[in-house]
């Protein structure tokens, strides 16, 4: 008999995988292929570690992704966490320590309250100040919640006034529009990167890194690359995480904190020019000018901070807990890519909201309706 080990994940190891997750939660994203074969099995920048009991079965299971960041100007690798799984005690702990010891700081951003539980107990250290926002709240009642919650979140679906993103556009001021524009791009190229960063803290992933993490042409998830424009100048970028029924703010980077707010905003405009029906849009900040900019164009403030955790301690990695002059994105790690994932239907319903290059000039002649007139709530 074989005794139990830990290997890295190939996608023969994939129905044991499934196996597993499917007795964990039959929604959990392991259940998924296409979305394990990419994310975990087609990159060195993320890789998925499983234990193997003597029988074969999968056991346990922790992904590691290698996040590279710059603190202060100075690159560091952060290895965010996903998919901790374990069936037997005792496996849980040992894939922790492995992942702990693999980068010079690990981040958990969001989790479980277990897992929250976890860090705790090792002293990392937890960072306030990261505020999730939503646009077109949904007001989705939750399994379990009291029946009044239920009750109370029908009224608000029922009487809250959403608005389609398009009608949004004069939202946008005037001086902002006749200088900022967005342009839809395929693929990641280095001047699409930031040669300079206002910011103290930032993901800053290489050209390579970001066409693997953030593919445009992945069958699971639409991810859209947006080019920051002043003046004709490539002063940043956008990517948004797309589907029929809501749009992520996934990434974004540029050189200057309030043209970035307002080119994310420039998007997401883009991205739901065509949509007949109020898209839901969630976004996250930690940077006060930003925050005001985008509550301005009417994201409200959804829920208490969110969890963001880096350590463990000791290490040669110092962060300074004041996070206003952060750059915090959406959907970093496996935080957008949690499901339900797009089907071949789905994604082509979704690549329908495409703007094409031939109506480029159309959404532009919508933002510049505001070119002359003030901002309006």
């Amino acid at each position: 008999m074989r005794a139990m080990r830990m290997v890295e994940y190939t996608p023969e190891l994939f129905d044991a995988l499934q196996r597993m997750a499917k007795s964990i939660d039959p929604q959990c994203s392991l259940v998924h292929r296409p979305f394990v074969d990419y994310y975990y099995a087609s990159s060195d920048w993320c890789r998925l570690f499983t234990i193997l009991a003597d029988d074969g079965s999968a056991i346990a299971s922790i992904g590691v992704e290698k996040m590279p960041f710059e603190y202060d100007s100075k690159k560091i690798i952060v290895g965010f966490g996903s998919n901790f799984h374990s069936l037997r005690s005792g496996m849980g702990s040992y894939l922790f320590l492995y992942w702990q010891k693999c980068c010079s700081a690990g981040l958990v951003y969001g989790g479980s309250e277990e897992a929250h539980k976890i860090i705790r107990r090792q002293n990392w250290s937890f960072f306030t100040g990261v505020r999730s926002y939503m646009l077109n709240k949904p007001y989705l009642p939750y399994p379990g919640q009291a029946k009044w919650r239920v009750a109370a979140k029908w009224v608000l679906r029922h009487t809250r006034r959403k608005k389609r993103i398009p009608e949004c556009a004069s939202r946008i001021p005037a001086n902002v529009a006749a200088k900022l524009s967005v342009r839809e791009e395929q693929n990641f190229t280095r001047d699409l990167l930031p040669s300079r960063s206002p910011f103290r803290f930032r993901f800053a992933p290489p050209p390579d890194y970001l066409n693997w993490r953030y593919n445009t042409s992945l069958p699971f998830v639409r991810y859209r690359l947006f080019r920051i424009l002043e003046n004709e100048k490539t002063v940043g970028y956008v990517i948004l995480n797309d589907s029929p029924e809501r749009i992520l703010v996934a990434q974004c980077d540029g050189k200057d904190a309030d043209t970035l707010a307002y080119g994310v905003l420039l998007s997401i405009l883009q991205a739901g020019h065509e949509d007949t029906k109020p898209r839901t849009v969630s976004l996250v900040s930690s940077h006060p000018r930003m925050q005001k900019i985008y509550e301005r164009f009417g994201f409200k403030r959804n829920g208490p901070d969110r969890p963001f955790a880096l350590g463990p301690p000791g290490r040669n990695v110092q962060v300074h807990p004041d996070t206003s002059n952060w750059l915090v994105n959406l959907d970093w790690g496996d935080n957008g890519l949690l499901g339900p994932f797009l089907g071949p239907v789905f994604r082509k319903a979704a690549e329908k909201l495409q703007v094409p290059p031939s109506d480029s000039l159309a959404f532009e002649d919508s933002v510049s309706r505001v070119r002359g007139q003030g901002q309006r709530a």
